[in-house]
């Protein structure tokens, strides 16, 4: 009974809430007639901005198409950073020649790289940062090429 009894309390006040009142003014114009106008929704995020951590900085090729359910950035006082994944149907050349051409464009220098028999990674860091991309060929994870990015912050760039 006393489920009920709140249930029908939190209609009513959901109700209540959303109801919009009008004010008439005397020259017969209504409140709602003279208010501003509502400001455009914010823009989408992009790869590099999500929950308010930019990283603008990194290249990321337009082919790539980000895998929103497969990333995570986290952002507290101590630590800035995560990893972003993306994928495309391109090759693991064009994206180690892509990464080692434009990331020193951004202000990264390269530290180092790993190729495996069928995986590569590179490394690269700035003086606050650290970037590891590790790619992935196409089969055992998918059709596509698949490329995390993982992001780091130092401290001591946190106030």
């Amino acid at each position: 009974m006393i489920r009920v009894a709140i249930l029908g309390w939190l209609i009513i006040m959901a109700v209540a809430g959303c109801t919009a009142t009008t004010t008439v003014r005397a020259n017969g114009t209504s409140e709602s007639e003279q208010s501003a106008p509502v400001p455009p929704p914010p823009p989408q995020p992009n790869h590099a901005n999500l929950m308010g951590t930019a990283f603008d900085d990194i290249a990321i090729p337009q082919e790539l198409k980000l895998e929103e359910d497969e990333s995570i950035l986290i952002n507290t006082r101590a630590f800035t950073g995560g990893a972003l994944t993306y994928t495309a149907p391109v090759t693991v050349e064009s994206l180690i020649r892509f990464f080692n051409h434009e990331m020193p464009k951004k202000g990264w220098e390269f530290i180092a790289s790993s190729y495996a028999k069928r995986n590569v990674i590179l490394a690269f860091s700035k003086p606050t940062k650290n970037c590891i991309i590790y790619i992935h060929p196409p089969g055992d994870m998918g059709n596509d090429t698949r490329v995390q990015i993982w992001l780091g912050k130092t401290p001591a760039t946190h106030k």
